[in-house]
């Protein structure tokens, strides 16, 4: 090997072993790295199960801790209660200094809430709470077991801490606190009953206080303090009306008036306030949002709370403004039919607005006042028309709307209508004359609405059938129903039947109609069962042959004609309408 080849060679080699090392540092490197990687993921890892270890430890502690808070309040007012009541078998402490004391206990339990910075703590919501309830209770036992101060101060106490409760709650944002203010405003004229009062004075009173509770609600929504209103609120009506109303022989006017009024503000503050709330939150979420995350819950675009007063109370309301008066049923008729008519109003702004399931409540409710206002209003044959007509209106209304509850509405009432049918006709045979009767062509209007005119408006090919099926053995009872009676009415059944059964199977062939053709070959056989189980038994000789002929000879035409007009192909295929 010559120099020169010598030196290109070691160079060549020196460049290799440069590049080998280079290979093995960056090997090297990416070792560390991957080594550093693993270990950092492996604290992370360890890091997050501790730390989801140490928040299931405070989270259950906190649980424990927060049952203990309310178990302790609730034993400590119980306590206040044994000490005034042991206090006073006693005989150890005069009224004066009983008072006192209780008002001591509820000024330690309140103060502490108070000073604690931290408003979302139970700890100091239970503190506020027990203390308001304290002072309540405190108040109740100054007037009616010790009896040394006047009503109208012990009346001004209550009210101030009804006040305080209302506005601390609005300051502290907990719902807890209105509730504890609520229920202690409503139940003052309770605790300081004397057995003498004003109804008026009573209404007054608790609208007012259902007034500034609507308030709040309005801007806070919280769906315990509506609650509260309205349990409490309710509660306050049934007890007017069982004392003053209902055990009474002669009850004043100016209760009866008081209890009517009261009846009608709860209803505005209880209904229009909450869906008034409703329709501000749908412009608006986060203006209008709960404020009380706490009560938010996962529902409250929809709140079926909202829905469920808007359902409910103008219901009730009637019901209970109908034992109030001594009226006519076309009294009350007139009065369901105009709160249905104003609620309806409602349903098309709220559809307006997408508000569809408030719109679709507030709908079913006219629904259920316009039906009560027929039966009040109407009786016999023309209440049977009118709710075939509104059962009707509303497929109607369901088709086009797409509304899911009025369509379950109208199948109740399509359902109450053909009931009533039946029962109709279990009273066979008519004893008027058949067919040309006011009963009999109501019936028949009854029918064509149900299995006639309803299916159109179905968007559901199963449920066509349904009222298809029913009206058509609705109209086979017709038939029993009205010839029954005649001489030698039997015989008439079977014509109308055979006639009806061949004209609906030669109808289902021409249409191509596999459901109507299946329904005639079925009437047919009940003709037939007909025949042989009642006409041989009950019809004269003459009859017997008449039909037995006549019918075994039309439905060898009928089979005849139906084979050389209609092809087997033709046979096998079947529309669904």
């Amino acid at each position: 090997m010559d120099e020169s080849n010598k030196e290109q060679f070691e160079q060549r080699l020196s460049r290799l072993e440069e590049k080998v090392d280079r290979l093995y540092e960056e090997l090297n490197k990416s070792r560390d790295e991957a080594s550093v990687m693993v270990n950092t993921e492996s604290s992370e890892s360890d890091y997050q199960q501790e730390s989801e270890y140490e928040s299931q430890s405070v989270s259950s502690f906190d649980f424990g801790e927060n049952w203990l808070n309310r178990i302790g309040i609730g034993l400590l007012l119980l306590g206040v209660l044994f000490l005034f009541k042991y206090s006073i078998d006693q005989g150890w402490l005069i009224p004066p200094v009983r008072s006192l004391i209780g008002l001591g206990i509820g000024l330690a339990l309140f103060i502490p809430g108070l000073q604690m910075k931290d408003t979302g703590t139970p700890m100091k919501q239970l503190l506020l709470g027990g203390g308001i309830a304290t002072f309540y209770i405190t108040g109740f036992a100054t007037f009616q077991l010790y009896s040394f101060l006047s009503e109208p101060v012990v009346w001004a106490f209550m009210i101030v801490v009804t006040l305080l409760a209302l506005s601390l709650s609005l300051g502290q944002n907990q719902s807890i606190l209105s509730v504890v203010g609520m229920l202690g405003g409503i139940g003052t004229p309770f605790m300081l009953y004397t057995g003498e009062g004003s109804m008026v004075g009573l209404i007054a009173y608790t609208s007012l206080v259902l007034a500034g509770g609507s308030i709040m609600y309005l801007y806070k929504g919280w769906r315990s303090l509506l609650w509260t209103m309205v349990v409490g609120g309710w509660a306050v009506l049934l007890v007017g009306y069982f004392e003053n109303i209902f055990l009474v022989s002669g009850p004043l006017s100016s209760d009866l008036w008081s209890l009517q009024i009261g009846a009608i503000i709860y209803l505005l503050l209880l209904w229009v306030v909450p869906v008034t709330r409703r329709i501000l939150y749908k412009k608006n979420p986060d203006g209008w949002s709960v404020y009380n995350q706490t009560e938010a819950g996962t529902g409250f675009a929809s709140d079926p709370h909202v829905n469920l007063m808007a359902l409910v109370l103008p219901i009730v309301t009637l019901i209970y403004s109908m034992g109030l008066w001594e009226l006519t049923d076309e009294a009350w008729g007139v009065m369901a039919m105009s709160a249905s008519l104003a609620i309806g109003y409602i349903y098309l702004p709220l559809k307006n607005q997408e508000l569809n399931r408030l719109a679709s409540t507030h709908g079913f409710t006219a629904l259920i006042l316009l039906t009560t206002s027929f039966f009040l209003l109407l009786d016999g044959d023309l209440l049977f028309v009118i709710l075939a007509l509104e059962a009707l209106g509303l497929r109607i209304v369901a088709h086009n709307a797409s509304d899911e509850k009025i369509s379950i509405s109208s199948h109740i009432i399509f359902g109450i209508v053909f009931y009533s049918l039946l029962d109709n006709f279990s009273a066979y045979p008519n004893t008027e004359m058949a067919v040309f009767n006011l009963t009999s062509l109501t019936n028949l209007l009854v029918i064509a609405i149900g299995g006639v005119a309803a299916p159109y408006w179905l968007k559901e090919h199963s449920s066509k059938l349904i009222y298809r099926l029913i009206a058509h053995l609705a109209l086979l009872g017709w038939f029993l129903f009205e010839f029954s009676s005649l001489e030698n009415g039997q015989a008439y059944v079977s014509v109308a039947w055979g006639l009806y059964a061949i004209g609906i199977l030669i109808f289902g062939f021409i249409k191509d109609l596999n459901w109507l053709r299946i329904a005639g070959m079925g009437t047919i056989f009940l003709v037939v069962g007909k025949l042989f189980l009642i006409d041989l038994s009950k019809l004269d000789a003459i009859w017997r042959i008449l039909l037995f002929m006549g019918f075994g000879a039309v439905f060898l035409m009928i089979g005849y004609y139906v084979q050389q007009k209609f092809s087997p192909e033709n046979d096998t295929l079947a529309k669904p309408e």
